[in-house]
């Protein structure tokens, strides 16, 4: 790296380091100018914390360089919209750090993005595709990424996400460039096989996905503790408390976050399942068992007189007409100002709990009519005689006697 008259700093007298996008313990990664090309890009400077770290532990150095060159060999292997792309690398030759050119992800990291609150279960799974994409690319490249975590998920403006920072990915055929002891990877996502020092398989990068969805949706890390002894030893023995916010995510993380690597689904189930999540939209609920339609309500019994009504009596059901459908039963009622209404016969009430009494009401009702109208019938107690013997004498005329 140089610089220029103005206090530029360039690299490689090709890219010019405009800001500071983000960075860790193992370096910073700046956005600059491709002076040659005239597009922006990011370069990654892979620098330890501590600037005498090469005099006191060189092998550590000659390591950490050598783990620089690996990613960008990894990165050149794997060729994938959601996985990084890696345009140039800058190497001063032994005793310095390389720096990798990278093409530049506009939108931020997934770990800024969940610093602003969770996800929603379908936008973690639209996210949850993306990336399970890049590392079923780099899987079938023999490439384990063994780091998948927010803060290593890029987002493009579009919301899609891009897969970066293959430091530390196991090459099937190459050898393993750890330190005896060290710990490499992010002890949060983890997975068990790998805390126990197996390198693990595919399933190991699935494990680290499915934790990195429960965090987008839950807002917390379920296995986190105070320390990162602490948290490793939860990460073997501690079980993964049922999420309370995933909705219809639930299923897949439980199915997914099981410490037997051989009873984790594939990538391919993995990915149906995701799908399912992301294509049902936000408000789904997860469902174990079909759902029966609703069933209605019984319709309001019949009572023997036509009238509709409920009844007391737990045999009524035995001697009731069979009904009609609802909307198909013509009202009965008389219209309002009739006889029948001024009379009280008006007797058709869609109250079970006075059906009864309304019933009784009418027939008294209906009793009194008939008695006031024989009444005033001939030969009724107010006209005629009260016998037919009566009758008959007033209607045979009165004869004078013969003189």
């Amino acid at each position: 790296m140089g610089e220029g008259e103005t206090g530029r700093r360039v690299v490689d007298n090709r890219f010019e380091l405009e800001a500071r996008l983000g960075g860790g313990g193992m370096g910073t990664v700046w956005r600059a100018r491709d002076l040659l090309l005239h597009r922006s890009v990011a370069v990654k400077e892979v620098r330890p914390p501590d600037v005498d770290f090469a005099e006191y532990d060189p092998d550590g150095a000659h390591l950490l360089r050598e783990r620089v060159l690996r990613e960008a060999r990894a990165l050149a292997r794997v060729e994938h919209p959601n996985v990084v792309t890696i345009h140039h690398i800058v190497d001063g030759g032994e005793g310095t750090y390389p720096w990798i050119v990278m093409e530049l992800v506009g939108g931020g990291s997934l770990a800024d993005r969940l610093a602003r609150g969770p996800m929603t279960p379908a936008e973690a799974a639209h996210i949850g595709r993306g990336v399970l994409a890049a590392l079923r690319a780099a899987h079938a490249a023999g490439v384990q990424h063994r780091d998948v975590k927010p803060a290593n998920v890029l987002l493009r403006p579009d919301g899609s996400p891009v897969l970066t920072d293959f430091g530390i990915a196991a090459i099937r055929e190459s050898t393993t460039l750890t330190a005896t002891g060290s710990i490499i990877g992010t002890p949060d996502y983890m997975a068990p096989e790998r805390v126990t020092g197996d390198r693990g398989g595919p399933g190991a990068d699935l494990w680290s996905l499915a934790m990195m969805l429960y965090v987008a949706v839950e807002g917390h890390h379920p296995l986190r503790r105070g320390t990162t002894l602490a948290t490793l030893a939860a990460v073997l023995h501690d079980d993964v408390p049922h999420p309370v916010k995933a909705g219809p995510l639930t299923p897949v993380l439980t199915r997914v976050l099981v410490r037997d690597p051989a009873a984790r689904p594939d990538a391919e189930a993995f990915d149906r399942m995701l799908a399912a999540v992301a294509e049902a939209g936000p408000g789904a609920e997860p469902t174990s068992y079909p759902l029966a339609p609703p069933v209605p309500a019984p319709p309001p019994a019949t009572t023997e007189s036509g009238l509709v009504g409920a009844s007391r009596n737990p045999r009524d059901h035995l001697r009731r007409p069979a009904r009609e459908p609802r909307d198909a039963v013509p009202d009965p009622r008389p219209p309002l100002g009739s006889d029948a209404d001024r009379l009280g016969t008006r007797t058709v009430t869609r109250r079970p709990g006075r059906a009864r009494l309304i019933v009784v009401a009418s027939v008294a009702g209906a009793s009194l009519v008939g008695g006031l109208v024989w009444r005033t019938l001939p030969g009724g107690q107010d006209g005629a005689a009260a016998s037919p013997g009566a009758s008959a004498k007033r209607s045979t005329p009165r004869q004078r006697p013969r003189p």
